[in-house]
């Protein structure tokens, strides 16, 4: 091979090796930078959702508590503690668990959101039948036998149980939403 072709081939092969390791190094800052961008979102997005998600599960808490009361044996249950004033810290509960669930719904993830939309639905249909319940205790208008209440009970204690459990599986979600710092994905 002549001298000034191999010359020729030698810069031809540096060209490509430098062009290669230009791509390559391109790619890997790109890559870097994407990450990094990812990260840094992930972070301003945890912010916020800490506090939705800590107001929305304060709220879901105090309505968890409030009808915990039907999960009780119905020798214990204390159907003398079922009267207007309960049905409206029901509700007031049921307000805040509404008004927090919209920030929660904002938030995301999708996973977090379908599990708080539960408990606000939850919470709703549990003062629906509260009230009912309240309304069918009154002496004035008492008509049910006391095997209907005891069945009215029973739908809203497996309410509250679902309730309950929805909130359990939140916290989860949530602990698991605030920790994605974006590296992995």
């Amino acid at each position: 091979m002549d001298a000034g072709a191999a010359a020729v081939l030698g810069a031809l092969a540096g060209s490509v090796a430098t062009i290669g390791a230009a791509l390559a190094t391109g790619w890997a800052q790109r890559e870097g930078a994407r990450i990094v961008a990812r990260s840094e979102h992930r972070r301003q997005r945890r912010e916020p959702r800490n506090g939705a998600y800590k107001s929305f599960i304060t709220a879901a808490s105090q309505m968890s508590d409030q009808v915990g009361i039907f999960t009780v044996s119905y020798e214990a249950f204390p159907y003398d503690r079922i009267d207007a004033l309960f049905a409206a810290r029901c509700e007031e509960a049921a307000d805040r668990v509404k008004s927090t669930w919209v920030d929660v719904a904002l938030a995301g993830p999708k996973e977090v959101t379908e599990i708080a939309g539960r408990i606000d639905r939850l919470s709703n249909a549990l003062v629906v039948r509260i009230a009912g319940l309240n309304q069918l205790l009154n002496p004035e208008t008492r008509a049910l036998t006391d095997a209907a209440y005891d069945g009215l009970k029973d739908v809203i204690a497996a309410e509250a149980e679902e309730l309950e459990g929805n909130l359990d599986r939140l916290v989860l979600l949530a602990q698991s939403a605030l920790d994605d710092d974006g590296s992995l994905s």
